[in-house]
């Protein structure tokens, strides 16, 4: 890292979570030079979902808006729709 770039700042909320056989990537975080918290989810393909508008003004608050996207949609929220045939989703 180059003194230009700003650093980033993983959240504690950031982990690997399973969610009915389903391993997802969930990582929150914001950079030095920016106070607002992005929400990214990165299914089993590598495919990422990013909810970063607006940013969250707090991480815990993006941790929760993970938790209601899989709440309301389920994991099919996290896949795209070739994904979700392969998946029989």
């Amino acid at each position: 890292m180059t003194e230009d770039e700003p650093e980033i700042i993983f959240s504690e909320y950031t982990q690997t979570v399973t969610i009915d056989g389903h391993h997802f990537d969930v990582e929150i975080y914001k950079t030095s030079i920016d106070p607002g918290w992005i929400l990214s989810v990165e299914n089993q393909f590598g495919t990422l979902k990013i909810s970063d508008n607006p940013p969250f003004f707090g991480d815990v608050l993006a941790w929760r808006a993970f938790e209601k996207i899989v709440r309301e949609d389920g994991v099919r929220a996290f896949y795209n729709q070739t994904e979700q045939r392969k998946l029989g989703l």
